[in-house]
């Protein structure tokens, strides 16, 4: 089989990474060709036998090789959590709401001081942001596309990570940061109207093993992140990475599922993981 391996706006680490997969495959009976710089709209798969990119795909070149296109998809917060609770994967309790009235209510129905907006490509739909009661003003989110979820452990900030591919965990970290409560900057806002936050580290700064560390999830929740890698692929996804927190009973929840672009320091740093994704890799092409 002959296999495309794209790469558009991406990094050395991440061009690294297709190299390897693409010299794994040649030294095992494939063919593999590595497109840097092509924006994905433009990708012509006539000759290949798959592609995986780790951008974000159009149908128009899914439809190209129906079920051997492997890569992103431009989801909204609440599509992610969907597609996680069909896979019967857990997740954080989360809400849409029809107004801003309604999405303020929560305060009480959840009996929280705190409510996470997670923007989806609201400007920039990056990270979230955190609301209080009795703000001088709220920022604006579009509650067609956007969720209102509630703090998953007040004590705890951390988030962990675990990167996906065809039913394989590739690695597993833990993301250090103190809680929400600790982070919290009294009487802030922010020019969105958002409550700010202080830093976990200085943003100019590559992160490290002081703010990020491997991971490895109890037997169970491995089983189900194997799973919920399988189904990720199986409708079509490339390399992904779910991001998860841990309850005050100390079970996990998914709270962001990430579906491009996922590139880490941990390529960089360690090349088992370069191993495993081109492994994981060939065994989907040997399936195809």
């Amino acid at each position: 089989m002959k296999a495309l391996l794209h790469i558009w706006n991406a990094g050395e680490s991440l061009a690294g990474r297709y190299a390897a997969v693409a010299a794994h495959l040649r030294a095992n009976g494939h063919e593999a060709d590595v497109v840097w710089g092509v924006a994905p709209t433009e990708l012509q798969l006539a000759g290949y036998g798959m592609a995986l990119s780790h951008f974000e795909l159009p149908a128009s070149v899914r439809q190209q090789l129906p079920g051997k296109v492997f890569g992103g998809r431009r989801w909204t917060r609440a599509e992610q959590l969907l597609a996680l609770d069909q896979a019967g994967f857990p997740t954080m309790e989360w809400q849409t709401v029809n107004s801003k009235a309604a999405a303020l209510a929560l305060f009480d129905t959840w009996s929280v001081d705190k409510l996470i907006v997670k923007r989806s490509f609201t400007a920039g739909g990056n990270g979230f942001h955190v609301v209080t009661p009795g703000q001088a003003r709220y920022g604006d989110w579009d509650l067609s596309r956007d969720i209102i979820c509630r703090e998953v452990n007040p004590n705890d900030g951390n988030t962990y990570k675990a990167e996906l591919f065809n039913g394989r965990i590739l690695i597993s970290f833990v993301l250090k940061k103190r809680s929400l409560g600790e982070r919290l900057l009294a009487g802030a806002l922010d020019a969105d109207g958002f409550r700010r936050l202080e830093v976990y580290r200085n943003p100019l700064e590559r992160p490290d093993a002081r703010h990020r560390e491997l991971f490895e999830f109890p037997d169970a929740d491995k089983v189900a992140l194997r799973q919920l890698s399988r189904r990720m692929t199986d409708i079509g996804l490339g390399y992904v990475c779910v991001d998860l927190m841990r309850k005050p009973d100390g079970s996990f929840v998914a709270i962001e599922l990430n579906l491009s672009g996922v590139t880490t320091w941990w390529t960089e740093q360690a090349a088992f993981v370069r191993t495993r994704f081109a492994d994981a890799v060939l065994a989907l092409v040997q399936t195809l």
